[in-house]
């Protein structure tokens, strides 16, 4: 029980995690939050969960993401082309397919189930992680993100500054959003496949 991390849909707002509402299955990971996941919420869906077990008691409380699909959806549009640019636009099926599979398979609600994440340690430090993150997705959406990319990239030895992905690792939460998504890895290289944005369908 909770050794993954995973989104699920409900008809109805969720006010508890394995109780007897009905959900749906979307996607499911390790210990990590895939980036596309991430970015169909802001940091006002941070909502106080209350957990129980198969038995029906409530075993804990915790906080994590919970938010309607319609608002889910529309905040996912506002960054993914900025996200296609960043990370390179051979990447913009992924993008494009997360987002139909959600528009047809999912319910009215969208909600995070990351108590494997929570559990592992301190509570603030699960919450500031999950900030930090979503605040690295909001900086992307803003006008202090440079984003479009420049043919001067191919120039040799001055390219990397033209690069909109080294100007936005810069900022603190895309670099930990990078990271925690699996993306980036601790040498600075890029890894993008359907497992690090969607997770597992």
């Amino acid at each position: 029980m909770f050794q993954r991390t995973s989104l699920h849909s409900h008809k109805e707002l969720p006010s508890s995690i394995n109780s007897d509402g009905a959900n749906r299955l979307l996607a499911s990971s390790g210990y990590q939050l895939p980036l596309c996941w991430l970015m169909l919420f802001i940091e006002s869906d941070l909502q106080l969960q209350k957990v129980y077990s198969y038995e029906g008691e409530q075993t804990c409380e915790y906080t994590t993401l919970i938010c309607a699909k319609a608002e889910a959806l529309q905040h996912y549009r506002s960054v993914v082309e900025r996200f296609k640019s960043l990370l390179g636009n051979h990447w913009a099926s992924y993008f494009d397919y997360w987002q139909q599979y959600l528009e047809y398979n999912a319910d009215e609600y969208l909600y995070l189930d990351a108590t494997a994440l929570w559990m592992t340690g301190d509570e603030q430090a699960y919450i500031d992680n999950l900030r930090l993150s979503l605040s690295g997705i909001s900086w992307i959406g803003s006008d202090n993100c440079r984003w479009k990319r420049s043919r001067l990239e191919s120039l040799p030895f001055l390219g990397r500054a033209f690069d909109p992905l080294e100007a936005a690792l810069k900022h603190e939460g895309v670099r930990h959003l990078l990271i925690q998504s699996g993306v980036l890895d601790a040498d600075g290289g890029i890894y993008i496949d359907k497992e690090v944005l969607q997770g597992s369908i």
